[in-house]
């Protein structure tokens, strides 16, 4: 199909479907199909595929990926922006899918698809971030995987460095080289038998790892402190005196740093990192054992502009969970509204003071990120 041609109609059957039913399509120029297929949810197009050897063509083009992907992460259509969750352990066979409204209000949002990415050699799965629809998971020996939950395809990466003590790793995309990288700051063993860190890059478009020039020091090595990307780079915690931001451009490997909110250090029990939905906007969530306040920068780099967006009490949350379990954050909406996991809960905070719970099952730790439905694949090319 070429969309420059408004001679040309589309009326083809639809006899390719299980129904065993002849629909006929609406006479469309060709033009104007073009223009409403980016905006239907991956699922749809998928189904969409069967309808014709032209549409199939257009729908796979990389042209009409990227148009949709476009449309899904800079829209904020509904069907497009989901909250993908698992239990971290025991083994997460399977994942769910929430449809996430931009802003959490009396709606609820309700639970979808249910989806599997089952690896019979691991214990446990990491969701480590996602960008542009791919989400980026490691196993527990230290396998990385990358995910298209909307289309179901992924694709193991290379293996890195095979003594690893700890590992902290990140997930974006330079759009100057339309390249995807895997970045990992690991400790292990050198030639003295001391442990040192190092610093390994992956590249979708070469699918292989190369080691980096490192000024950045040690991130924090926990496995719920994954690397956050915002404006072009990936941001991870560090603690020495104080907690602090390393950042790495993702297009120009240069490292930096970013301050963060002005808040009382001295009782912080915990800090994680987070991105407001809809605005792209970097966030930070500081835990002082009862409660916690999440803060958002307002103009990226600017120290000033952090802002308090919520203040979350933990007390009716430590009455259900009797064991210390630290929350972690999962998703900010940019009206305030806090959705955090708190060992197998689901604790969705609605401003300006409600909340609510949900069970997602005994004995799990509950991962998640939030993506954008997209066509795009795994696999380069």
């Amino acid at each position: 199909m070429t969309t420059g041609s408004s001679s040309k109609r589309a009326s083809t059957e639809l006899s390719d479907f299980p129904t065993g039913d002849s629909v006929t399509l609406p006479n469309l120029p060709d033009e104007i199909i073009a223009e409403i297929l980016p905006w239907l949810p991956v699922k749809s197009l998928l189904k969409f595929r069967c309808v014709s050897k032209s549409w199939r063509s257009l729908i796979s083009t990389t042209e009409f990926i990227k148009t949709h992907l476009k449309i899904s992460t800079k829209s904020n259509v509904g069907c497009h922006n989901r909250l993908l969750i698992g239990s971290g352990r025991p083994l997460p066979t399977n994942f769910h899918t929430f449809v996430l409204n931009p802003r959490i209000d009396d709606e609820r949002n309700s639970l979808s698809d249910t989806l599997v990415l089952d690896y019979n050699s691991c214990d446990s799965i990491r969701i480590i971030g996602s960008c542009n629809g791919l989400v980026c998971v490691v196993l527990d020996d230290y396998t990385i995987v990358l995910w298209n939950p909307a289309t179901r395809k992924s694709k193991k990466l290379p293996f890195s460095y095979p003594d690893t003590l700890w590992s902290v790793y990140g997930f974006g995309y330079a759009e100057s080289t339309d390249d995807y990288k895997v970045m990992e700051i690991c400790s292990v063993c050198n030639h003295l038998d001391e442990y040192e860190t190092r610093v390994n890059v992956y590249s979708w478009r070469r699918n292989s790892w190369r080691d980096m020039e490192w000024s950045g020091g040690a991130a924090v090595a926990a496995e719920n402190n994954p690397g956050v990307f915002v404006n072009g780079a990936i941001h991870w915690l560090t603690c020495s005196d104080h907690w602090g931001l390393i950042v790495f451009d993702v297009a120009t490997g240069a490292c930096s740093s970013v301050e963060l909110p002005r808040h009382r250090n001295e009782d912080v029990e915990h800090v994680m990192l987070g991105v407001v939905s809809g605005g792209g906007l970097l966030c930070a969530s500081f835990d002082y054992g009862s409660y916690m306040d999440v803060w958002v920068m307002g103009e990226y780099g600017a120290q000033e502009s952090w802002t308090k967006l919520a203040c979350l009490s933990y007390y009716l949350l430590l009455r259900r969970h009797r064991h210390l379990v630290r929350p972690k954050l999962l998703f900010v909406a940019e009206n305030g509204g806090v959705l955090l996991s708190l060992g197998s809960d689901l604790i969705l905070y609605k401003p300006p003071n409600s909340h609510e719970v949900y069970s997602i099952g005994s004995g799990a730790e509950v991962e998640g990120v939030t993506y954008s439905e997209s066509l795009l694949s795994p696999e380069f090319g």
